[in-house]
């Protein structure tokens, strides 16, 4: 997390943020690109956007009951891969939102789509920028991956089955490829398959994976 004052900030106006319902509910974050994101072309570098990002699961996170859920249970979130389109620069001093929402999820991870989107102007409604994360929470004691189920269960959300998106459903195969890469440049059995289990209602049955 490198926006330590934006993070700061936020806590102090944390009381008076609206809740969100669930977990599937959007969370939306205003912020302009301040002279700490800009590089040598006088607009938010690279390396900025995977940081809002991580701020904007914070937020995702805090205004939901997953973030007691997360302190209760003494869970561990863990990005486990991460991907960003870039569209559309944005110049220093420009004001944008970040929309976070969960668009998919198996028993063993969510996948959340992140949107940073111009707020003024000409341009205003225009997305810059789409990153998608997939994040799984982990915990410590047990060794183990927490199942969606269980998190949805604890978050007190209804296990509605969301839709694959081709873009989504090439996200995680991408993950799944890489994952097989490395396997097998480390000499270690490969990836089984590369398919996509579906985002069933009832995934008691999925595995609950040892980290690593």
């Amino acid at each position: 997390m490198q926006l330590w004052f934006r993070l700061i900030l936020y806590f102090i106006k944390f009381p008076f943020q609206e809740k969100l319902a669930d977990m599937f509910s959007k969370s939306v974050v205003r912020l302009p690109v301040l002279p700490s994101d800009i590089d040598m072309n006088i607009h938010l570098t690279n390396s900025r956007y995977l940081a809002m990002m991580d701020f904007g699961r914070v937020d995702h996170m805090s205004r939901t009951k997953l973030g007691k859920a997360i302190f209760r249970n003494k869970w561990t979130p863990l990005a486990n891969h991460a991907t960003v389109r870039f569209r559309r620069e944005l110049p220093f001093g420009e004001p944008f939102k970040l929309e976070s929402e969960i668009v998919y999820w198996t028993d063993e991870a969510c996948v959340m789509e992140q949107r940073f989107i111009f707020t003024k102007g000409p341009k205003k409604g225009i997305v810059a920028a789409t990153g998608l994360v997939r994040v799984s929470m982990y915990d410590r004691a047990q060794k183990a991956f927490v199942p969606t189920s269980a998190v949805l269960e604890e978050t007190e959300t209804q296990a509605t089955k969301l839709p694959l998106q081709p873009h989504i459903e090439a996200f995680l195969k991408e993950e799944k490829a890489i994952q097989a890469y490395e396997r097998k440049s480390a000499g270690i059995a490969p990836v089984d398959s590369l398919e996509i289990p579906a985002a069933e209602n009832d995934q008691s049955k999925a595995d609950n994976r040892k980290h690593g």
